[in-house]
């Protein structure tokens, strides 16, 4: 009996042991939890410490301080690699922005390889975008572009579309450096595009003034202007020091250009007070090296040469060659001015070696490039043989398969065409071939009649005459609408091509102040017979007569449609009271071509228009002064059979 009470006394112990034991991991498990998340929360409030501290001192503070130091430290010890990375990157951008580039190089490329080491795609894109903005800082472009490319393919892989518009971007700024300005702005448009999608009015403050640049170096001074304002406001809104300072260079470079050399000083001293608050060596190189420029555009070459100097000496430290290139040469130019030829000398020279050792790296680049795209076009013809080979060789086994079927098809086939050749081939493909070149005279109208359309919008649109651009896309809509409905038609009511006559000419009369006056004359038996008629048969020739005729006269410009109807046949005419035909032989070539190219065209589609209706066609085109010596203008008379809509062929 003792020995089963101890028995049961040791078990009773053995489990309530057990329990307190489990109970005791569980606790630790916990509070090993709970450190981790206080840690966690420690090393964030750091890191916002920092960045208030920071950001309060205008960045006069170290970048890797007190508060990032201990953060790192947490961060080390409990092996939080995103916290880490988040420091070194903040190290780097911070570095970069006071460009000491060599010191925030090693922060960013010690960020690279925790994100690589962990294999987090979104900081691997993150890392290749501030290491790709250094090399462009330092101008070694084929560097950045490199990171910037890699930074894309991995942004599009895990779908990160704000670094994908950093990318995007920063390949832009790229093809900038390398003369591609067009190209650039189509990057920056792009990039543009995604930050209004994102509403990140930070990427559209960037873009903006990027896209600003791109048009600046195309010398087209009024859009960069437009950009650069448009990147200001934006910057404004976000309180954004650096894109403030960013704007404000370029708008006085841009006012430079325009030999508006006070108002450029107003904005580019400016610029030079927030990028000495901000340390900028980058920026407040440019800053110095413009401020010079626009002195010795004033013939102040001493109050240059201080300005100048300090810019060269900024650059020169902080390796960017183009600024160091620039300042150089304006130096030499300065004392020049002031008759002291040997420093003129030394800094063409200094100013020479830069702008070489940039041109080498463009070579450079440019021969990669084409390397590279000579393996792609071999890798693709590559590609394209085997896809030869394995076609060659499926249609080998189908024919081997099939070749009973085959031979059966073949021979009925044969029958069939022999038989449709005998009775209908000839008559059939002769009425498609007209057809044919019917739809194909009409598509060689329709584009060229678009292109002048909108040229004459763009006009109104540059010269900013809101009201007028209002009207000009309105009837220019109306106007499409008919266009495009018409060309799916061999012919068409007589009221749709009027009409479309009467849209065109208010807009061809917008483009003119005074304006011509116009008028489009019908007879009755014509308006109630539902008269039908090719389409865009009398534009080419109204076109005409405003281009080469009226445009010269203004107001006193006159222009009369008449659609008459004789016997079984309709007579078009366009009638102006223009220099007339005679004149044309003083025209330029490429006029002449043009307005020969249209009547060709119309002689084509009136021959066909005979085949067809088995009917006679004329045109005739004259200047009236042969008829009349007191006449002035021409006519263009087409007389075509009266075709109504009860007797159209079937197109």
């Amino acid at each position: 009996m003792d020995l089963r009470n101890t028995l049961i006394i040791l078990i009773t112990s053995f489990v309530l042991f057990s329990c307190d034991f489990q109970k005791a991991e569980v606790s630790d498990e916990l509070i090993e939890t709970s450190v981790s998340a206080q840690d966690s929360l420690m090393i964030e409030q750091l890191i916002l410490q920092s960045n208030e501290t920071y950001d309060a001192s205008s960045g006069n503070l170290p970048a890797f301080d007190n508060y990032l130091k201990e953060a790192e430290d947490m961060a080390i010890k409990g092996d939080f690699n995103n916290y880490l990375f988040n420091i070194y990157t903040l190290v780097g951008q911070r570095l970069r922005n006071k460009s000491y580039y060599s010191d925030a190089m090693k922060m960013l490329q010690k960020a690279l390889n925790i994100a690589e080491a962990s294999n987090n795609l979104q900081f691997q894109t993150r890392a290749y975008n501030q290491i790709g903005v250094i090399f462009r800082r330092i101008d070694e472009n084929p560097q950045a572009l490199d990171m910037h490319m890699k930074a894309l393919q991995l942004a599009e892989q895990c779908n990160d579309s704000l670094s994908l518009s950093k990318a995007i971007n920063g390949m832009g700024n790229v093809s900038i450096a390398m003369e591609r300005y067009h190209s650039a702005i189509e990057y920056f448009r792009r990039g543009l595009h995604i930050s209004e999608r994102m509403n990140n009015m930070l990427g559209m403050a960037i873009n903006t003034n990027n896209i600003g640049e791109a048009y600046m170096k195309l010398n087209q001074l009024d859009s960069a202007m437009y950009y650069y304002f448009k990147s200001l406001d934006y910057n404004t809104q976000i309180n954004s020091r650096v894109g403030q300072s960013i704007c404000y260079n370029s708008i006085g470079s841009a006012y430079i250009a325009k030999q508006q050399n006070r108002l450029a000083l107003d904005y580019l001293l400016k610029a030079l007070e927030i990028n000495q608050e901000l340390e900028d060596r980058m920026l407040t190189s440019v800053s110095y090296t413009q401020i010079g420029k626009t002195y010795l555009n004033d013939n102040l070459p001493n109050r240059a040469i201080t300005y100048l100097e300090q810019g060269l000496n900024m650059a020169m430290e902080i390796g960017s060659k183009y600024t160091a290139e620039e300042a150089a040469s304006l130096l030499s130019k300065a004392y020049e001015q002031n008759q002291l030829y040997n420093r003129s000398l030394e800094y063409y020279k200094l100013a020479t070696s830069f702008k070489d050792s940039i041109l080498n790296e463009k070579n450079l680049f440019h021969m990669a490039s084409i390397e590279a795209k000579y393996n792609n076009t071999l890798q693709q013809l590559q590609i394209d043989e085997l896809n030869k080979e394995a076609l060659l060789q499926k249609t080998l086994l189908s024919k081997q398969r099939s070749v009973l079927v085959a031979t059966v098809v073949v021979v009925i086939v044969l029958v069939v065409v022999a038989m449709l050749i005998i009775f209908q081939g000839r008559l059939r493909s002769r009425y498609k071939n007209l057809r044919f070149q019917q739809r194909l005279l009409r598509s060689q109208m329709n584009p060229h009649f678009i292109f002048n359309a909108l040229s004459a919008i763009q006009v109104f649109i540059l010269e900013n005459n809101m009201e007028k651009s209002s009207r000009f896309l309105s009837d220019f809509s109306k106007l499409m609408r008919h266009v495009l409905r018409s060309s799916n038609y061999e012919f068409i009511p007589i009221q749709e091509e009027t009409e479309m006559l009467q849209y065109y000419l208010k807009i061809q009369q917008l483009r003119f102040s005074p304006p011509f006056t116009f008028d489009i004359i019908i007879s009755d038996e014509i308006k109630n017979n539902k008269v039908v008629i090719p389409p865009m048969l009398i534009q080419p020739f109204v076109e005409n007569a405003i281009e080469h005729g009226l445009k010269p006269l203004g107001e006193t410009g006159k222009l009369i449609v008449r659609i008459l109807k004789n016997g079984n046949q309709m007579i078009l005419e366009v009638d102006d009271n223009g220099l007339g035909i005679d004149y044309q032989d003083r025209l330029s070539k490429s006029e002449k071509q043009h307005e020969s190219m249209a009547i060709k065209i119309t002689q084509e589609r009136l021959s066909i228009l005979e085949k067809d209706t088995k009917q006679k066609t004329t045109f005739e085109i004259f200047d009236k002064k042969k008829k009349d010596p007191f006449e002035r203008g021409t006519i263009a008379r087409i007389s075509i059979p009266l075709i109504t809509q009860e007797t159209t062929l079937k197109t």
